[in-house]
């Protein structure tokens, strides 16, 4: 029961490190690099990089990127046979800008990440998983909601645990804290940066966390705090490096996370040393992810 499934986004990521503050209208100067991308394909590369066994479902389109993402992922160690190729359709990209303090701002194109459904084979894997890892960007677009809302329901009704990161402020607010609440509610673990958290509590009422098994907010260089039921329950410091860029931090999180409770069996009975020590491990891996360019470990 071990199995850990990860569904959700891949992209081809063009990562530009700005040289100086934005110039509208002109010319900036930047680092530019194109790296492996989308929040879900970046928590499965670096689980592979951590030592996990991982199948990782998602699309790509009948394009050279598509070509391109299944060789990056086989350089990775990652899978591809769960990897749909969409016809007559183009793979995901998104364009990252990065500040001089490492801050990004995304611009997606989700492309063929929209065709992703939830089909026969899809169900027998989640049947077969341990755990199943999502990002509420799936949920938030209407073209992959129900499927994410499919995928929630199926797990919440077996043995199979469901983990979920709250994705992104700005489409938790389009779309509305409240529902995406009750979605979040159906996981065993749902994962929230600051901004997240606070989208998530607008029109809640001051005891909302407490609809969360477990809550675990990333607070970039003040660490994570695991909260069960509303309840602080463990904190980890953040590891101290020169920061280069942020993208992805909060997905390799995951995957430190998730490389410490993979073994354990119930999550409902987690000591606070054990919710430390994966807190850590995220918390490590976050520092790895933010000393170079991209969401992927460096090979």
């Amino acid at each position: 029961m071990n199995k850990i499934c990860v569904i959700g986004d891949v992209n081809v990521d063009v990562v530009s490190l700005l040289a100086e503050p934005l110039q509208i209208n002109s010319d900036t100067t930047a680092r530019n690099s194109i790296t492996l991308g989308g929040s879900t394909c970046n928590m499965a590369v670096w689980m592979t990089h951590l030592g996990l066994d991982i199948d990782f479902v998602s699309a790509v389109g009948d394009d050279v990127l598509g070509q391109w993402v299944r060789t990056q992922l086989h350089a990775f160690g990652v899978r591809d046979k769960h990897i749909q190729t969409i016809k007559d359709d183009r793979t995901g990209t998104c364009v990252i800008l990065v500040d001089d303090n490492g801050s990004r701002t995304m611009m997606p194109d989700f492309a063929a990440n929209l065709k992703i459904d939830c089909d026969d084979e899809l169900r027998g894997m989640i049947a077969d998983a341990g755990i199943v890892i999502m990002s509420a960007y799936s949920f938030l677009r209407s073209e992959t909601s129900q499927m994410t809302v499919d995928i929630a329901q199926l797990v919440h009704s077996s043995p199979t645990r469901l983990v979920v990161d709250a994705a992104s402020s700005s489409p938790i607010r389009h779309r509305g804290a409240t529902a995406v609440r009750a979605y979040l509610a159906l996981a065993d673990i749902v994962l929230a940066n600051e901004d997240e958290f606070d989208a998530l509590a607008e029109g809640a009422a001051d005891d909302w966390t407490k609809e969360f098994a477990n809550l675990i907010v990333k607070r970039g260089p003040q660490g994570a705090t695991w909260l069960r039921r509303g309840k602080v329950i463990a904190q980890a410091p953040a590891e101290l490096v020169e920061v280069i860029d942020t993208t992805g931090a909060g997905d390799a999180f995951c995957a430190g996370l998730i490389s410490e409770l993979s073994q354990v069996k119930d999550w409902s009975q987690l000591t606070e040393a054990e919710c430390v020590r994966a807190l850590t491990s995220g918390c490590n891996a976050a520092a790895q992810n933010c000393q170079h360019i991209g969401a992927v470990p460096v090979r």
